[in-house]
């Protein structure tokens, strides 16, 4: 603290003479928009006293923003702002099949936390049209919502393959067909009295990344001076090496997007041996480095409600309900993994085959919120509504989940 004194003996002479300078002086509107000029999607404001005082005070406690590779280091890059008290919980909205209810149960449940939907309502075709993927009742599901106080954001998810063809390519790389897509998506918006969009387009190529990026820029373009929120799902990454996460330039679709929701699940899947599915050490990585280049008050911690299970017969995908039931059905013992802070199990079926079975439930949540909290985001992002267990509300709740 020694060498504080003079920086706060500077202050009070600055503030001093400012106040005899106003005394004798009209008075002049100078706002930050003076110095900096107009930054659409910001808020803020401020006199000039406010700014130098700010500055003076952020040398004293030594905090400044992260700044990402290959930017000018005069420039800083926006921290944002956050309520540590009051975060968001965005709930991913899937039904599969007619019959399956399993999201609007749990949202109708918990209207007290869950402030945001996306259902998956809508895919991208090659042809830049979106089509409606059926099912479920999208007006009556967006007039609950709404009556409680909850938006609606319109996910939409692209094809992966198609003839051999990668569509998102070919969409992504031609203008007119990004326009198209982009008039497809805001009629349906339209039509179903939607709060926004979430674009869930993956496997996206990387030699695609300044594509995916004018996309945004051209959607967040037409969409947010309607009043619309514009929002996108990232794989996690924890550098620029992973090609499956390479087209998500996170500093570029941070100016084209409300809310970033990084998928911060599956560590271990489909295409890998077992293991945890959200390695907590794994999570906070992606996390830390998703900040470098997001404003915290825009990014979304993903959060999984389900497991894997894995044999020699493949690798199965169960939610928690059906997920514990075979663990009581065998009489399994569930375990804790200390380090990544996620429980699992093993069995033997009736065929003799072994299985090994890694998921998520309410204690792993605890240490994921805690991230959510520790690094003051703005919430949470759960795949999906209804899949998940019982015990993550009252999880919620403890962690400062609310509207």
């Amino acid at each position: 603290m020694k060498h504080y004194a003079k920086h706060v003996t500077w202050i009070v002479v600055f503030m001093m003479m400012m106040t005899m300078f106003a005394a004798s002086t009209p008075a002049y509107a100078f706002s930050v928009n003076d110095l900096l000029g107009s930054s659409s999607g910001m808020s803020g404001g401020g006199g000039l006293l406010d700014i130098i005082i700010g500055l003076l005070l952020g040398n004293i406690l030594g905090k400044s923003a992260d700044i990402p590779e290959g930017t000018n280091n005069t420039t800083t890059f926006p921290t944002g702002t956050t309520t540590k008290n009051n975060k968001e919980l965005v709930g991913f909205y899937a039904e599969w099949w007619g019959s399956d209810t399993s999201s609007f149960t749990s949202m109708s449940k918990h209207t007290d936390i869950i402030k945001t939907i996306a259902p998956f309502w809508a895919t991208l075709q090659e042809n830049g049209t979106v089509s409606d993927r059926g099912g479920d009742n999208h007006a009556g599901v967006v007039e609950f919502a709404h009556e409680n106080d909850i938006s609606v954001l319109l996910l939409v998810n692209n094809e992966k393959q198609k003839n051999g063809n990668i569509p998102i390519h070919t969409i992504l790389n031609n203008p007119a067909l990004r326009t198209k897509a982009i008039t497809s998506m805001e009629a349906y918006i339209k039509k179903y009295n939607l709060d926004g969009i979430n674009i869930d387009f993956e496997m996206v190529p990387p030699e695609d990344r300044d594509n995916l990026s004018a996309f945004m820029k051209e959607l967040y373009g037409r969409l947010k001076p309607q009043g619309y929120t514009v929002s996108i799902d990232v794989f996690p990454k924890q550098d620029e090496s992973n090609d499956v996460a390479a087209a998500y330039d996170y500093a570029a679709l941070a100016k084209y997007a409300d809310k970033i929701m990084v998928m911060t699940y599956d560590n271990h899947g489909m295409w890998s041996g077992a293991g945890p599915i959200a390695d907590i050490n794994w999570v906070e990585n992606n996390l830390k480095y998703a900040l470098k280049y997001i404003p915290k008050n825009k990014l979304y911690l993903g959060i999984a409600g389900y497991g894997y299970d894995w044999s020699a017969r493949g690798v199965e995908s169960l939610e928690y309900a059906p997920l514990t039931a075979l663990a009581e059905k065998h009489n399994a013992t569930i375990k804790w993994d200390d380090t990544a802070k996620s429980p699992y199990f093993y069995y033997t079926d009736e065929a003799g085959v072994a299985h090994e079975v890694w998921f998520e439930n309410s204690e792993s949540l605890k240490h994921k919120l805690d991230l959510v909290n520790q690094y003051d985001i703005a919430g949470a992002a759960l795949w999906k509504l209804g899949e998940e267990d019982p015990g993550y509300w009252r999880v919620f709740k403890d962690k400062q989940f609310k509207k």
